[in-house]
């Protein structure tokens, strides 16, 4: 009985003490990728205005009521072509 309550105290104090693990910002987590892939700070503001420009143009084509699925789907596809192409310019 002793063993029980003895182990599950630990389970208890084990997940307490994991959970208190805040995830990292999305911002700080690109960063730290940003240094290891060894971009220049040039290279860098550019991943950066294109991940917000990305951004911004997904939610654009997301909330606009003038598509159907479909199209949407399309110029989704379409816009993530683009921008991986981008990347890849920058990245090279």
């Amino acid at each position: 009985m002793k063993k029980i309550i003895l182990l599950f105290c630990l389970m208890l104090m084990s997940s307490l003490s994991f959970g208190q693990n805040k995830p990292k910002n999305m911002k700080v987590l690109r960063d730290s990728i940003f240094t290891v892939m060894k971009l220049s700070d040039a290279n860098r503001l550019k991943m950066h205005q294109l991940i917000a420009e990305n951004g911004k143009a997904q939610k654009a084509i997301k909330e606009d009521a003038t598509l159907t699925d479909e199209q949407r789907k399309e110029k989704l596809q379409a816009w993530k072509q683009e921008v991986s192409i981008k990347e890849k310019a920058i990245l090279t």
